[in-house]
């Protein structure tokens, strides 16, 4: 299934451009994320492609306004789009908002609704590269005073507590990934013994800083 021509057209010139403005968090991500929604969809017999289509690229949006709080920005954001407004009843956009409030794995409850669900889902990663650099990055970011070694084995602790097989991201797949399982398997054995993780970092980041 695919969204409506209308529905597209206006996502592709309003809403997808708005992410260039970003750092970090680019329009790649968010268009694997509706790559993988539109997906994920087929397993969900009766949802609206079209909603589907619309929260997927709309959840990261809040990140114009705060990190810290994208989630619940970008539902602000889906509310007052006067275009959707427009074309949905009350209620679907409500459902929408909330989906978006609803896709951070982090969260302590489950997503609201199908449509969360879905894009919840469709947001975790599949690449163990990606997870490396991002855990490591986010540690950088907290504590650029730290060492090498501790800027490791914090990014090693929220690898496996996200992804382990009791990890907050690992328990908040709700469809059949077979990428996303495989990943899991390989972030459980990299992750083990310090010693061999921080070698794979180690390498990791010298080719990224090589590129």
């Amino acid at each position: 299934m695919q969204p409506s021509a209308d529905i597209r057209r206006y996502i592709e010139a309003e809403i997808l451009p708005k992410y260039d403005g970003i750092g970090g968090h680019t329009s790649d991500h968010i268009n694997c994320v509706i790559e993988r929604s539109l997906l994920f969809a087929d397993q969900a017999p009766g949802v609206n492609i079209d909603m589907v289509y619309i929260i997927a690229a709309y959840h990261d949006l809040g990140r114009l306004i705060d990190n810290e709080t994208h989630n619940i920005e970008s539902g602000k954001m889906l509310r007052a789009d006067k275009f959707l407004n427009e074309h949905f009843s009350d209620d679907d956009v409500e459902t929408m908002a909330q989906a978006v409030e609803d896709h951070r794995s982090s969260l302590g409850h489950e997503p609201r609704s199908i449509y969360g669900k879905i894009v919840s889902s469709a947001d975790r990663n599949t690449q163990v590269e990606q997870c490396l650099s991002r855990s490591y990055d986010y540690a950088k970011h907290l504590h650029p005073e730290w060492t090498d070694d501790q800027l490791i084995e914090t990014a090693r602790f929220h690898l496996r507590e996200k992804y382990s097989t009791d990890g907050y991201a690992a328990k908040k797949m709700y469809f059949d990934d077979p990428d996303f399982q495989a990943m899991l398997v390989k972030i459980e054995d990299i992750t083990r013994d310090f010693d061999r993780f921080a070698q794979l970092m180690r390498k990791h980041n010298a080719s990224r800083a090589s590129i």
